[in-house]
């Protein structure tokens, strides 16, 4: 079966979620293995920690887009809130992945792409490219443009 955006999507926002942090106040006190969060407390959640789970995701660091083949990921649960959650689910969620699955359809059915330099990854918690990553990109040949492109395990 191929592939779909929403799957590429997914995976990106998974692994590269630009939120470092998600803040929330504990309304009463809260008990978390063993300890007491106090109501009142501003509680953080870090999404690229809960998003690099190995015991959640295998090969956690590895971009596997079809791991996402088959399961419902319109909304937020605890282990995948890179739109945030509850009742703070960014409202332009749906509006970005039109967005990168417009960008994603022309880069895949229009260009080709090679690297060129670049491309050391550091984890701040969030996904940098001190270096940057360079690519090269060229238009497709016209009569290959009209072909659709699939994506295949």
């Amino acid at each position: 079966m191929g592939m779909n955006y929403s799957q590429i999507i997914n995976e990106t926002a998974r692994l590269a979620n630009i939120v470092p942090g998600i803040f929330r106040k504990a309304l009463r006190d809260i008990n978390f293995k063993g300890y007491t969060i106090p109501a009142g407390w501003a509680v953080m959640v870090c999404p690229p920690a809960v998003h690099l789970n190995p015991a959640k995701y295998e090969d956690p660091l590895s971009f596997n887009p079809w791991r996402w083949e088959g399961m419902e990921t319109n909304g937020a649960h605890k282990h995948f809130m890179a739109f945030g959650g509850g009742m703070r689910f960014c409202v332009g969620t749906e509006f970005t992945k039109v967005q990168m699955a417009v960008f994603l359809h022309c880069l895949v059915t229009k260009y080709r792409w090679r690297p060129i330099k670049g491309g050391n990854i550091v984890r701040t918690p969030g996904l940098q490219f001190p270096d940057g990553y360079h690519v090269q990109i060229i238009e497709k040949d016209q009569k290959k443009q009209d072909q659709e492109c699939t994506f295949t395990k």
